[in-house]
């Protein structure tokens, strides 16, 4: 039997929440110049850059660019991006050791996250994109996004030639994860329903009911395969 997309981005969105709430706490332990440090390392050549699998296959994946200083340690900056509907759900930089970066990024992520290497360009390409997208339908990236996005300093989006694609059937589809609440997910049905109109989106919000979220938003003609009220709880892979 094929796998829920709903049941699978809710498991990789629990995944990366405990990793980014941990790279986060490092983040804030670091000194309060982070902004200016990752400016300044945006000068130096870049290391890696690469796109989540998952991106591709389930609507929802990290997109990592990272640097090499001089003194060998690496400025590194992720983003959650959400190519279905929510553009940058997440993002953090940080600064760290070369071996902390191999071991914390290189192997463990990937291992976790299996990736694609792209062009420094086309990291940017993605990642603006989906912020430009998200944009259009009312809808802002994570705070931390523009301290994030200022470790791509030079580098030309417009050299990317791979076009992306946004929005799932033609429409932004949202789907709340672990972390989107009953208010939140709220808000951003009414901010697609001014947008879009009541028909031009559909969503997954598999925690609420019909009646707990505003009226005539999403294609609710078939609420089976929008809602789920009753989907079982998949557990963490180890």
């Amino acid at each position: 039997m094929a796998t829920d997309p709903r049941k699978r981005q809710k498991k990789l969105e629990r995944r990366n929440a405990k990793r980014q709430d941990k790279k986060h706490k490092i983040a804030r332990a670091q000194p309060a110049g982070l902004a200016d440090r990752i400016t300044a390392a945006a000068k130096f050549p870049p290391l890696d850059a690469w796109v989540a699998d998952v991106f591709y296959t389930e609507g929802i994946g990290q997109i990592l660019f990272s640097r090499e200083l001089p003194d060998h340690t690496v400025a590194v900056s992720v983003f959650l991006v959400d190519r279905y509907c929510l553009g940058v759900k997440d993002a953090f930089a940080q600064v760290l050791t070369r071996s902390a970066y191999d071991s914390e990024f290189v192997h463990n992520m990937r291992k976790q996250f299996p990736a694609s290497n792209v062009s420094p360009s086309c990291a940017r390409k993605v990642v603006e994109a989906a912020v430009a997208y998200a944009g259009n339908l009312g809808l802002a990236p994570h705070p931390d996004y523009h301290k994030a996005k200022l470790l791509f300093g030079a580098v030309d989006a417009g050299e990317c030639t791979e076009e992306f694609e946004f929005g799932k059937d033609g429409k932004p589809f949202f789907v709340a994860g672990p972390n989107d609440s009953l208010q939140r997910s709220r808000q951003i049905i009414g901010v697609l329903t001014r947008k879009c109109g009541p028909d031009g989106f559909n969503f997954a919000v598999p925690f609420a009911r019909p009646e707990e979220l505003l009226p005539g938003a999403g294609q609710q003609e078939e609420p089976a395969n929008l809602i789920d009220h009753d989907e079982e709880e998949t557990p963490d892979e180890s």
